[in-house]
């Protein structure tokens, strides 16, 4: 039904289209006119890709950010598939994407299982902007679940005034489509847009699909109270692939073509390992300006919906189709004042959020029946997990330099929780927690994380040609606890019972766990030609506290704890040449070096990793 809405839109837009034209996009605070660039302020440590680079750089489908950067210095990207639906994962300075923010319009997208940025929920032909910070991230340009993997923030086109269509077909192997259409309309008052888009591709290898994917966004601006409203609707069904053990890995000419069966009979049936996703946005913004202080308000209120099936697990009564669901639901404000005076910017601004999230997986039989009466992973919060972070930044120029100086507090409360034993023959979630056995020991109080995030940076033109910069932030990572609450309530490597024997509980291990931070040093110089950009940056990166599995003698046991200690540095050339307006030549090379400095001790065996 979707899909033939879809197609009658996009007949309908496509007749209203005299032309389509690829317009040129205007981006403020930029010194030239080039398709990817840094930002004019060397010191937000930021690259700018334009919408004619998205259409350039990005993969068939249009839906990767990831891809999209891939060309960036010190940023790679990899796909499951060459459409990207089934999933890219990144590195940005030799850190995972998982610990990256990714932000919609300034709103940050995350969910867990993984924990994380959801790439790929977003059509690319909607965005007119991919900012890309690395390193040090001044104050004002995000927030989210942690900042040591970097920040992007991708920005919408907003309503057009007058009536605009844009209709977009793309086809491939592996019967890959693509259908988008928008429509803008309005006049110097109201305008709005609405886009619609259809993606499916087979799995290139195995069986199943790796759709449909469908998204519907929506905008509506209003001039004379300067209101902006933004919707985004993705929903997704696809197949998994299946993962090569490393011996595999060794021998892919051979395993290559690896992946599930379509014997329904065996536990390696490939409809047995799929997943369902639904994510919803929706933000208001107001803008305006009283005197010299510009304010901005921003209220956003997201649902991220995930459902899974992750294979044929366990034995005996415990055995069963393993069936996870990730509900997020999260409402925050953003709030914003800045103000300049002569050669003086100074900006104030405040995030709060509360957040409500169940999570859970159960076992049912291969007819999706819970007739095994077990639950690998069950669990409750009670109200919401809050947070607030207000932040402060002051710029100021003199004739040949620039200093800034601000930072950041971030108060994270994480909301109660009870972890429950795993043998529970209730088929509905509800049920099962209100007749459930929590785990002995298994009950977490509220969780109180504080830390202040300061940065400093100067910048100096030197000989007219060229700019040098240096700059210092702190990072955070925001602590994951679900992992090893799973682990505890299955008792595995019997860790609830060695626990208990020592007289503690599980409040006694997530307090001593902490808020993972980083120390992040960049050093660079700019220069600029008529046609041309040139950036040469170095940097130095210390992660302290990272959560990592140890072992505990105390306990005869490995579980997660925060022990790990890395560096990360190196250094990037960032090249952005147009000799003409039809020839874009890019050199962006990077050598990035990351080791762990402090020893692990796994297993009872301590592995050196100092040098």
């Amino acid at each position: 039904m979707f899909k033939k809405i879809l197609l009658i839109f996009s007949f309908i837009v496509s007749l209203s289209a005299e032309q389509i034209v690829l317009e040129q996009i205007t981006i403020e605070q930029i010194h030239l006119s080039l398709p990817t660039q840094t930002a004019q302020n060397p010191l937000d440590i930021k690259n700018i890709i334009n919408k004619e680079a998205i259409e350039l750089f990005a993969n068939s489908a249009q839906t990767s950010t990831y891809e999209t950067l891939d060309t960036m210095a010190g940023f790679i990207s990899e796909a499951k598939d060459p459409y990207g639906l089934s999933g890219v994962s990144a590195r940005s300075r030799g850190i995972d994407s998982n610990f990256m923010n990714t932000l919609f319009n300034g709103v940050s997208t995350y969910s867990i299982r993984p924990i994380g940025p959801r790439d790929g929920i977003y059509d690319l032909e909607n965005i007119e902007t991919i900012e890309h910070y690395q390193g040090a991230i001044t104050p004002s340009s995000g927030h989210g679940v942690g900042s040591k993997a970097g920040l992007i923030n991708i920005q919408t086109i907003k309503p057009k005034k007058g009536l605009h269509s844009k209709v977009a077909l793309s086809g491939g192997g592996d019967e890959f489509y693509k259908i988008f259409a928008r429509v803008d309309g309005g006049d110097d008052d109201l305008a709005g847009f609405i886009s619609l888009s259809q993606t499916d591709a087979k799995k290139y290898k195995g069986y199943g699909d790796l759709g449909p994917r469908r998204n519907l966004a929506l905008g509506v601006s209003y001039e004379p109270l300067s209101l902006l409203v933004l919707y985004s609707h993705n929903e997704q069904k696809q197949h998994e692939f299946k993962p090569l053990t490393f011996s595999q890995t060794q021998n892919l000419k051979q395993n290559y073509k690896l992946d599930y069966s379509n014997n329904a009979g065996s536990n390696d049936y490939y409809d047995f390992y799929k997943k369902e996703t639904r994510y919803d946005d929706v933000q208001l913004t107001h803008t305006n300006s009283f005197k010299d202080i510009n304010m901005e308000i921003k209220l956003y209120a997201s649902s991220y919906d995930e459902k899974s099936d992750e294979g044929i697990t366990g034995s005996g009564a415990g055995r069963g189709l393993q069936k996870g669901r990730v509900d997020a639901k999260r409402v925050g404000t953003n709030l914003k004042l800045n103000t300049t005076y002569e050669n003086t910017f100074a900006e104030i601004g405040l995030w709060h959020e509360q957040s409500w999230l169940d999570k859970h997986v159960r076992r049912a039989d291969k007819n999706n029946e819970a007739l095994t009466k077990s639950w690998a992973w069950l669990n409750k919060s009670h109200g919401p997990t809050k947070l607030l972070s207000p932040y402060i930044l002051l710029q100021q120029k003199f004739e040949y330099f620039t200093l800034e100086a601000g930072g950041r507090y971030l108060y994270y409360k994480e909301a109660p929780n009870d972890t429950y034993m795993p043998n529970n023959s209730y088929t509905d979630y509800d049920d099962a927690i209100r007749n459930g056995t929590i785990a002995q020991g298994g009950s977490v109080d509220a969780m109180h994380y504080k830390e202040f995030l300061p940065t400093l940076g100067i910048s100096a033109m030197v000989l007219d040609d060229y700019e040098l910069y240096a700059k210092y932030g702190k990072g955070y990572q925001r602590p994951y606890r679900y992992s090893f609450a799973a682990q505890y309530a299955a008792n595995k490597d019997n860790i609830r019972t060695k626990v208990l024997a020592q007289g503690k509980t599980l409040q006694d291990i997530v307090n001593a766990w902490g808020m993972e931070t980083s120390d992040l040093f960049d050093l660079g110089v700019r220069s600029y030609f008529d046609n041309a950009e040139i950036t040469l940056n170095g940097f130095y990166n210390i992660h302290h506290n990272i959560l990592h599995s140890a072992y505990d003698a105390t306990l005869d046991a490995n579980y997660l704890q925060n022990v790990g200690e890395a560096k990360v540095y190196g250094v990037e050339l960032q090249t952005t040449l147009m000799p003409t307006e039809k020839i874009w030549l890019f050199c962006n090379p990077a050598l990035t070096y990351s080791k762990l400095t402090r020893d692990i001790n796994y297993g009872n065996t301590n592995y050196s990793l100092k040098n």
